[in-house]
């Protein structure tokens, strides 16, 4: 059972003391893998945060390259959980556009370790991450990206719009915001990162409205927004 959500660092991660072996594995694991790195990331050093033996956790992951497949699939697993709930908000009239953002946005917010994982596996590992991470999210991509379509076709969305492309910029936006988090923080000290991961959302979320859709849809989202 995994616990509620608690600091780690300056920002969220998943809290791991009441999860059962493997799963508590998993979650260090990834939280150490995407701060320190596959390559500076020891065995021993995620036992030791585990609080387990080093053969412990090799009873249950026979190697690190073991290891690191089963955090990849355990994140990617977590997303196709997730998919009825970005299909339902996909649904939602004039608030899908919105839902769906915000329910990408809330599975990186679950554990921002996460977003900075898929990053370092993008650079680390390109040919194996562009095939499974294709597959994981591939499928909604082109959803969205065939709903940009019948948007534009209805006059909703803006006619310079690529779809595939801008569906892209979305995700980088999304995940740069949780990987830069600190460095958003330490640039303008004034607040934390976690506030000013909530302003870059917010800001993301205005971008994205604005470059999408037409001037008259986007009188009428202003117009529910203030109702």
């Amino acid at each position: 059972m995994v616990g509620k959500c608690l600091p780690i660092g300056s920002l969220c991660g998943c809290a791991v003391q009441e999860q059962r072996p493997k799963a508590k594995i998993i979650t260090v694991a990834t939280k150490l893998f995407a701060r320190a790195g596959y390559g500076s990331t020891s065995i021993q050093s995620i036992a030791n945060e585990v609080g387990i033996r080093k053969q412990s956790l090799l009873y249950h992951f026979p190697s690190k390259e073991v290891l690191r497949d089963a955090v990849t699939d355990d994140l990617l697993q977590r997303w196709q959980v997730r998919m009825p709930d970005l299909l339902a908000a996909a649904t939602r009239g004039n608030e899908k556009f919105e839902a769906v953002f915000l329910e990408i946005v809330s599975f990186f917010r679950e554990d921002s370790n996460r977003a900075l994982y898929i990053m370092r596996e993008v650079v680390d590992r390109p040919a194996e991450s562009k095939q499974r991470i294709g597959v994981a999210l591939g499928p909604w991509l082109m959803m969205l990206a065939q709903a940009i379509e019948e948007g534009r076709v209805a006059g909703r969305v803006r006619k310079d719009v690529d779809a595939q492309a801008y569906l892209v910029e979305m995700v980088v936006l999304i995940v740069g915001t949780f990987v830069a988090a600190d460095l958003a923080s330490a640039v303008f000290p004034d607040q934390s990162a976690s506030v000013r991961v909530e302003q870059q959302i917010r800001e993301i979320l205005r971008m994205a409205r604005t470059s999408l859709f037409t001037e008259d849809v986007l009188a009428g989202l202003k117009r529910e927004r203030q109702s």
